[in-house]
């Protein structure tokens, strides 16, 4: 009814996917899927099926689905996973019911993580509804799928999409929802929904501004909340290909003006702790900070320091203050966010150009549009940007890897490979190298993540802020046991496909 793919539950509780990659718990958990494994040289990939799934109009969930689906996708760049499907997969089979072998164009040990859902992701479909059709075109409504959430009734007026428990659902001996149904709809405007969630009309509120959370567990003994870190913490990205910008040893000094403290404590609604690495704090990404690498680059606030790093650099008072060097380059930069005045992100470059000011460096914060920013960072066109720092999602390679050299474009072009920042970093792109050719828990795998993480940090493209931390509001009023601080067995974000685990958890309240 209203046209957002995130609102209807579909992506979330209306399929299944073939493995859930749970951030809060660190785990990877088999859902349609068994295992994975690879051949010696990671150019053949075979998953194992559960033998016992059916799709919800009673017909068998096989290895030929997965085979149809990946061909289909393989097939079609408009669709998603059909570029990725189409680099990688030279041809895929189904030697039988429960197994799907993937012979792949080149090397790639981290294929499976295609098939680990985590906000919208790979999920099969079922070959016998989808044969046939234009997949750009095709409804498949009702929607067919392996879900224990059948779509049951949409109430275009109300916004709203109503799902019904399949009491035929294929792991019904296994787990089974207590709830009946679910009812997602579109959020309305915040007060209303702030007063439906105290009024105990609604289970979950999802637009309310931290106050508005606040007052509603001041005014309801019965809202909780279910705090958890998004996977993108705030941070500064500088433009690497621009002197003086280029030079590490500045980036740093602008590391050290930066009151994390005062941003994570004073800034940032709701309050939050300081960002000391480029990626959240997920169990699942524990693995790729190596101790010792970091105790090398304390991220701390130290504008003495800064100003040091100012002096031994060349960078002296000019008459106006702002320090100069010996061939007239002012430490003078211009922040561009696409946040809008006043917005967290705004003020965290607002507070950086603060502290900047005392130590002779001049910084002006400015708002642009969405499209602005993108042409101004795309074309290299910018010194600083004050945004969220994102990559990193289930492997640090991924933050590593868009901003390998060869991914680099000079000042004026866009960068269309990723490198955006322009970072031009030896070390880093021999890391990468060996990274992408290693399966990601081996021990030489481990030690080029150290290498990768050292090349990083020491050069510092991007300056980490804070940890931004969403807060999702459960009612207890009338159902229980949501993800909370003390029991976050799952991602609470209603919007992700990790979502699903919590529609079999929740109990009735007593």
């Amino acid at each position: 009814p209203n046209g957002n793919d995130f609102a209807n539950g579909f992506l979330q509780i209306g399929m299944e996917y073939l493995f859930y990659a749970n951030f809060a718990t660190g785990e990877i958990q088999p859902w349609l899927a068994t295992d994975y494994s690879y051949n010696d040289d990671f150019t053949e990939m075979t998953i194992h099926l559960r033998d016992d799934v059916k799709w919800n109009d009673g017909e068998p969930f096989t290895a030929d689905d997965v085979v149809f689906t990946v061909n289909m996708v393989k097939g079609n760049a408009a669709l998603s996973f059909g570029p990725t499907m189409a680099e990688f997969v030279e041809d895929v089979t189904a030697p039988d019911a429960t197994t799907v072998v993937f012979t792949l164009t080149k090397p790639a040990p981290r294929f499976h993580y295609n098939f680990f859902a985590q906000v919208a992701d790979f999920a099969p479909v079922p070959q016998h509804i989808w044969e046939g059709e234009d997949p750009l075109t095709f409804k498949n409504d009702p929607p067919v799928t392996t879900s224990v959430w059948k779509l049951s009734q949409t109430l275009p007026d109300l916004r709203m999409f109503i799902w019904e428990r399949d009491d035929n659902y294929w792991g019904k001996d296994e787990q089974f929802p207590a709830a009946k149904y679910i009812v997602y709809r579109t959020a309305p405007p915040k007060d209303a929904d702030y007063q439906d969630l105290v009024n105990n009309v609604i289970d979950h509120a999802h637009r309310l501004e931290w106050q508005q959370v606040e007052l509603a567990m001041q005014n309801n003994a019965n809202v909780v909340v279910g705090p958890f870190q998004d996977p993108c913490p705030r941070g500064l990205w500088i433009n690497n290909a621009k002197y003086p910008l280029s030079e590490p040893q500045l980036r740093w000094a602008l590391s050290y003006l930066v009151n994390r403290d005062k941003v994570a404590n004073v800034i940032w609604q709701p309050p939050t702790v300081a960002a000391t690495h480029p990626w959240s704090e997920w169990k699942l990404l524990e693995q790729y900070l190596d101790p010792d690498v970091m105790a090398k680059y304390p991220i701390t606030y130290d504008p003495d320091k800064a100003a040091q790093i100012l002096d031994d650099l060349g960078f002296a008072p000019g008459s106006d203050g702002v320090r100069v060097d010996d061939q007239g380059n002012r430490l003078s930069f211009n922040i561009i966010t696409p946040a809008e005045v006043g917005v967290g992100e705004y003020q965290i470059a607002q507070d950086l150009a603060e502290e900047a000011a005392k130590v002779g460096i001049e910084l002006t914060v400015q708002a642009v549009t969405g499209p602005v920013f993108d042409e101004s960072t795309q074309t290299g066109n910018f010194d600083i940007t004050s945004h969220w720092l994102c990559g990193a999602f289930i492997d640090a390679i991924n933050l590593y890897q868009p901003y390998q050299s060869k991914n680099s474009a000079p000042i004026g072009e866009r960068a269309t490979a990723g490198n955006w920042i322009r970072l031009e970093n030896e070390k880093l792109d021999a890391a990468v190298a060996k990274l992408e050719t290693l399966a990601p828990d081996s021990e030489e795998a481990k030690a080029a993540y150290s290498e990768a993480l050292d090349a990083w940090m020491e050069a510092m493209p991007a300056i980490p802020v804070v940890q931004t931390l969403y807060v999702m509001p459960w009612n207890t009023t009338h159902w229980t046991n949501w993800p909370t601080e003390d029991n976050m067995y799952t991602v609470p974000f209603t919007w992700w496909a990790l979502w699903y685990p919590v529609s079999f958890q929740v109990q009735p309240a007593e």
